[in-house]
């Protein structure tokens, strides 16, 4: 049965100030009346929103529908779902609609982007070691370099995490009830638990464990796709450090425009240099990270596709492609109209290790 959603309200991120409703030009104020402002819509307008305590930004959600009802008609948009015996036609926003999980996963993205920003540039940061005596004050990434260098705890890198206090309290959380980071046993007492976890090379987090995803910038790129966080790091041989905790599995990462692929990144960007005529880190150079993402993301549909990345022209198969290419390109970007758009936040192919990569690209 349709109906509006009753939920917990407390964690959710909302604005104390008036928020028009979407169809009509009635307010409420989210942080306090939620449950109001759904019901209004489910009753007067016949419309249901999905799981909305899972949206990032709601204001800003509901703004986007907003202005697209004033547009167009919200049957155009939405299939209408009829129920019996009332024959009430109910309009649903899920993210089986398209445009409702890309603006969904933008929000979660953008919000994800703000956090992250935040915790990198922040110097206020203070706690105390989680495996020592050490009083930690400063940035949350020297915080993490010491875990990783004093202690051999390896979360990933720095510039990959994101929520980090939420993680590191998660840690905690574990390790005060005797647990293991990796395989989450629990022993009898914290010098057991911590013997367990230098012998074993526990000292991780277990990459399968789809709880730590959130933590992880490229889940967001990768719409909860990979779950690979925590990357290949130097060997440490101190007494508290002489096991390798991580050994990833070999990867390898393909040229954007042909199959030739490498373990290197920077190979690959200079493969692409010499045989496709294009400097990725030329013509990516003045673009912010998401940009780089959308961009590879963007090449990849067109080369699959067998269409000019710049003028979008059709090609009959890869040898006619090139050939176009080496005509039309001149070693510059595509139009931003062209790539910049949030449908390639989402990969072309799955677990695109070229997009792990792109913060190692190097001149």
């Amino acid at each position: 049965m349709l109906g509006p959603l009753a939920f917990d309200t407390t964690s959710l991120s909302l604005t104390n100030e008036d928020t028009q409703c979407l169809m009509c030009c009635t307010k409420y104020n989210l942080k306090q009346s939620l449950p109001s402002f759904l019901k209004h819509i489910f009753d007067i307008h016949h419309i249901v929103i999905e799981k909305p305590q899972h949206i990032d930004d709601f204001a800003l959600y509901l703004s986007h529908w907003r202005e697209r009802f004033k547009k167009t008609p919200i049957e155009q948009i939405i299939p209408a779902v009829i129920v019996k015996p009332s024959n009430h036609k109910y309009f649903v926003l899920s993210d089986l609609l398209k445009e409702d999980k890309v603006l969904r996963h933008k929000l979660k993205l953008e919000a994800m982007l703000r956090t992250q920003e935040f915790e990198r540039e922040d110097t206020t940061f203070k706690t105390p070691c989680l495996f020592c005596k050490l009083m930690f004050e400063g940035k949350r990434s020297c915080y993490l370099t010491h875990l990783s260098n004093d202690h051999n705890v390896r979360l990933g890198n720095p510039q990959n995490l994101v929520y980090v206090d939420d993680l590191l309290k998660q840690i905690e959380k574990k390790l005060n009830l005797l647990q293991c980071l990796y395989c989450e046993k629990t022993f009898t007492d914290r010098n057991v638990l911590k013997d367990h976890m230098r012998k074993k090379q526990h000292k991780r987090i277990n990459p399968n464990n789809r709880f730590y995803d959130k933590y992880y910038a490229v889940t967001y790129l990768e719409d909860h796709q990979c779950n690979t966080h925590v990357e290949d790091l130097p060997l440490e041989e101190n007494s508290d450090r002489e096991y390798a905790d991580w050994n990833e599995s070999e990867l390898t990462i393909t040229c954007l425009f042909c199959s030739h692929s490498d373990k290197d990144i920077s190979n690959v960007c200079l493969h692409m240099n010499s045989k496709h005529r294009f400097n990725f880190y030329n013509v990516s150079k003045h673009l912010d990270f998401y940009q780089k993402v959308k961009l590879v993301n963007y090449i990849r549909r067109q080369i699959h596709c067998l269409h000019c990345i710049y003028c979008d022209e059709s090609l009959q198969d890869r040898d006619s492609l090139e050939m176009h290419l080496k005509i039309c390109q001149q070693g510059h970007l595509p139009d931003s109209k062209l790539f910049d758009q949030p449908e390639f936040y989402f990969p072309t192919f799955e677990n695109d290790c070229f997009l792990h990569y792109l913060d190692d690209i190097d001149d």
